[in-house]
């Protein structure tokens, strides 16, 4: 199913438009190496053990990445939103199995774009290879930042990071899941956001 300009968003035409400035001509040949998938809330887009086919944008809608133990507990790396890639990259760059499990948290539309169209498209569009060098090494850093937040801060400036991060998430992300991500009990999520609001 062919993919045209007005069915994405306007922050996806703008990343490759404006700041990447593709040409009409490269917009519309990388637009025809995607394709769209529908992923209904609760479904699974990856999970763990399979081998991700795809880099996929987010186009509307949100997911939660997250890993499991081995007792079956969950935990939560981060949430996606639109205008956000996801998938496991070292599975689909090395197509081994997935660590990660990419589950919608609402509706979501994603565009996705298989290993082998990437690398045909980094020869033609050498713009796109490098994009991709720089979405890779932002989100490595993310990751670390993620990371001295869980192991430094206290559950309290890990809630204010996030909800100066994405105000909008309790009106989009189920309550346990966010006391999940900080790493508290649902109970104690609640207490804090009340004691916070009277501030």
């Amino acid at each position: 199913m062919e993919i045209y300009p007005s069915e994405v968003s306007p922050q996806f035409i703008d990343l490759f438009m404006n700041q990447i400035k593709f040409t009409e001509e490269e917009f519309r040949l990388m637009l025809s190496f995607f394709r769209r998938e529908y992923v209904p809330r609760k479904f699974f887009f990856l999970k763990a053990g399979q081998i991700a086919k795809y880099k996929a944008y987010i186009n509307k809608g949100s997911v939660r990445n997250f890993t499991t133990d081995e007792k079956g507990g969950e935990h939560i790396l981060y949430f996606s939103f639109e205008d956000w890639w996801v998938g496991d990259l070292e599975s689909f760059y090395n197509q081994q199995p997935a660590t990660i499990n990419v589950q919608a948290m609402e509706d979501c539309e994603i565009l996705c774009l298989q290993k082998n169209d990437l690398e045909r498209l980094g020869e033609q569009i050498p713009k796109l290879k490098q994009l991709f060098v720089e979405k890779e090494k932002r989100s490595f850093f993310s990751h670390i930042k993620r990371l001295q937040e869980v192991k430094s801060l206290s559950a309290e400036d890990r809630y204010i990071n996030l909800i100066n991060k994405h105000p909008e998430i309790f009106q989009r992300i189920p309550l346990q899941y966010i006391a999940m991500y900080l790493d508290i009990e649902p109970q104690s999520l609640s207490r804090l956001r009340k004691r916070l609001s009277c501030k």
